[in-house]
């Protein structure tokens, strides 16, 4: 029961706050413009002719198969809603521990008969309950949109949206980190799109740590590579995984969700031994 109470706080503080709301914005105006932008012509099972925004979509060898061309498009969205669905997460749910933190909310939390262990935990499954949601609005929406537009139901893409999860709860465990630290709503949306950039091309590490001048800085990039989340290799696996060549790979997964047990983790002992 305490822990359905701090889920309904972090849902009621998301729409005190608008965040919620913004993020439904974005995910519809996405969708609504998906809708009307994305005309199809097709015939006997094939695409005949299409546009996107207006611009018509060109085939060098005459029509192709539909099933072909809905399931290389929704790897392209799925790409798209892995950077979006990522971005807006963490915007959404940034302010969710410094917050928690302010003089009067965390008085009023730590005087009441549950650990802060259960406190910050709770709040992380709220976070985590809201994000679910609201990806199911933008996902699930996108998937709807598209095969109502084609008759075309390829349930690899919903699935993938589970990977975005992944990478998402990762960073939502360093932002409880961050935001533990520093009791700031700018740095703990900032830092995590910082970090989300710098591991992108630290999937190269090899070839980055071959170009340093020496072994020091070189161990430093795959000592980063190997600590930090894989975003740039679940990305990948995603895009494949939409289009059917492949199924997602163990250890960027395992990596990724390691990194956020960590910071979780941490950020539960520090908020333990904080005074408040």
């Amino acid at each position: 029961m305490k822990t359905w109470a701090l889920i309904v706080d972090t849902w009621r503080e998301a729409l005190a706050h608008y965040t919620l709301l913004g993020f439904l914005l974005v995910s519809t105006l996405f969708l609504l413009t998906l809708t009307f932008a994305l005309n199809l012509d097709i015939v006997d099972g094939s695409l005949a002719a299409g546009t996107l925004f207006g611009k018509a979509l060109e085939f060098h060898h005459g029509n192709r198969p539909i099933d072909t061309v809905v399931v290389t498009g929704q790897s392209v969205f799925a790409g798209m809603l892995y950077v979006l669905g990522v971005f807006l997460a963490v915007f959404a749910t940034g302010s969710q521990v410094p917050n928690l933190q302010r003089r009067g909310t965390v008085d009023l939390y730590v005087t009441r008969p549950i650990t802060r262990t259960h406190l910050l935990l709770g709040r992380f499954l709220g976070a985590m309950t809201l994000v679910i949601v609201n990806l199911l609005f933008l996902c699930g929406g996108v998937f709807l949109v598209i095969s109502l537009k084609t008759k075309v139901w390829n349930p690899r893409f919903l699935v993938a949206m589970g990977l975005i999860m992944v990478v998402f709860l990762s960073f939502l465990g360093f932002m409880y980190l961050v935001g533990v630290l520093s009791s700031s709503t700018p740095l703990s949306i900032m830092l995590p799109y910082a970090l989300y950039m710098v591991s992108m091309p630290l999937a190269a590490h090899d070839h980055i740590a071959a170009a340093m001048d020496s072994r020091f800085w070189a161990n430093v990039v795959h000592g980063l590579y190997w600590v930090l989340p894989k975003t740039a290799e679940v990305g990948r696996d995603l895009t494949a995984y939409v289009l059917g060549r492949t199924t997602p790979t163990l250890m960027p997964l395992a990596t990724t969700a390691a990194f956020g047990a960590v910071c979780l983790a941490a950020a539960v002992v520090i908020f333990n031994r904080k005074s408040f």
